[in-house]
């Protein structure tokens, strides 16, 4: 079963990175996070944890609301109920409109290449196949393997790409699939086509 999706959950992360002050990208860095969660609030979230949580290693589950409300008291809510409701009344979280580099399928020329990257260290090289079908040709540290594809009509840096389902070369379908659920994509490149 694939994570759902909490969008609250994204702006908690980056709340607790600003207040840690600066972004978590290493095994050490989430070790001291741990430390400093547990001396601000005494309650232990243990580095593996807070791993999972950032997208730094595999994470197929919801997290725990325990785990949340903690992360909360650190940054001086009550729980996540009283953190969703200081986004609602802060107005942090609204529809708006941005400006971000976007690829669209429609804009491709079958064969062309796609190349995307998020953190900590993920690169996936696409192939468009026509329609809104692309085909990953290469895939470095990520659940995405050569020979899947799946549809997508567009791609855009900084935002998390959502799969509806990947099809594999051996007949089956996965769950929904989010890459760069915390930060968005952070490489989006169009490469040569094929010739």
């Amino acid at each position: 079963m694939g994570t759902p999706f909490i969008p609250e959950l994204s702006e908690l992360l980056h709340q607790v990175e600003e207040k840690f002050g600066h972004r978590l990208s290493t095994t050490t860095d989430f070790e001291l996070l741990s430390f400093v969660i547990e001396r601000e609030t005494g309650e232990l979230i243990s580095a593996s944890t807070l791993k999972r949580l950032w997208g730094y290693v595999s994470y197929s589950s919801t997290p725990r609301i325990a785990t949340m409300d903690t992360l909360c008291r650190y940054l001086g809510h009550k729980d996540f109920k009283a953190f969703r409701q200081a986004l609602k009344d802060s107005g942090a979280v609204v529809s708006t409109f941005f400006t971000s580099k976007t690829v669209e399928a429609s804009s491709l020329s079958e064969g062309a290449g796609l190349l995307l990257g998020w953190a900590p260290n993920r690169l996936v090289r696409l192939r468009f196949r026509g329609g809104s079908t692309f085909e990953v040709e290469s895939a470095e540290n990520a659940k995405l393997r050569p020979g899947d594809r799946f549809e997508a009509s567009e791609f855009i840096l900084g935002a998390p790409l959502f799969i509806s389902s990947v099809h594999r070369s051996d007949g089956t379908s996965t769950p929904p699939y989010v890459a760069a659920k915390a930060d968005g994509l952070n490489v989006l490149e169009v490469l040569h086509e094929k010739g």
